[in-house]
């Protein structure tokens, strides 16, 4: 069955979909601990998620590369570290978030963190990473280099049929995966760029038709955009 979601509270974007999806997970694995789960937001930008987790009542930290993120982080009470300082840290987590975070970095970058988060993880650890999909909406972003998807992760490290590999050692292994969808657009339209265009109206009517079927399928219905990929210690 298909929920209609607060049009007032969520906007029309995939990212709504991870945000919902995270909390619900993250609420599951609380309920299944007697002590607060204790989470690293790896590129934590401006603290969307290091403010979720601790409403969620969990034990936050952060970490990223940019020394003014840092100081407001701590300035709020988290604890939040430079990327450089991350073998510096001396303890495990239950769980590590990696949101839209890999598909900036090339595939020996990305074998390299990996390689140093998953020392961080706990026995039981989950590494939660999400990730665009690649289609028009991937190159919106200047920053992107490439996209990766749970098959590149398998291959990557050994664990796809593939005969050739990444050459990484063999150590999270897939648990669970969601997909998330986008809206509808009509970004290949002269319209949704040119107010002046006689089909501008049309197009902006018809690009909120979009939203809101999106909205009545609880976003069911749309262009496939992301995907979120929890995963464990081998």
């Amino acid at each position: 069955m298909f929920e209609l979601m607060n049009t007032n509270q969520y906007p029309a974007h995939y990212q709504t979909l991870e945000t919902l999806r995270v909390e619900r997970l993250l609420k599951e694995w609380s309920a299944a601990t007697t002590s607060p789960l204790s989470v690293l937001d790896y590129g934590m930008g401006r603290g969307k998620y290091l403010k979720l987790f601790r409403a969620l009542n969990l034990q936050v930290s952060g970490v990223d590369i940019n020394q003014q993120y840092i100081a407001e982080a701590r300035s709020q009470g988290f604890e939040a570290w430079h990327e450089s300082e991350l073998e510096g840290i001396d303890r495990t987590f239950d769980v590590i978030y990696l949101s839209h975070l890999i598909e900036h970095l090339d595939p020996t970058q990305l074998m390299s963190l990996l390689d140093r988060l998953i020392t961080l993880l706990s026995s039981n650890g989950r590494l939660i990473m999400i990730s665009p999909t690649l289609g028009e909406r991937f190159f919106y972003d200047f920053s992107h280099i490439r996209p990766y998807y749970p098959q590149s992760i398998r291959h990557a490290f050994g664990q796809s049929s593939s005969p050739l590999s990444f050459g990484a050692t063999a150590r999270i292994e897939l648990k669970d995966i969601h997909f998330f969808k986008d809206p509808f657009r009509t970004r290949k339209w002269r319209s949704f760029y040119v107010s002046s265009s006689p089909l501008n109206y049309f197009t902006s009517a018809l690009n909120k038709a979009f939203d809101l079927v999106w909205r009545l399928t609880s976003g069911h219905i749309g262009v496939t955009s992301s995907w979120l990929g929890v995963y464990s210690k081998c």
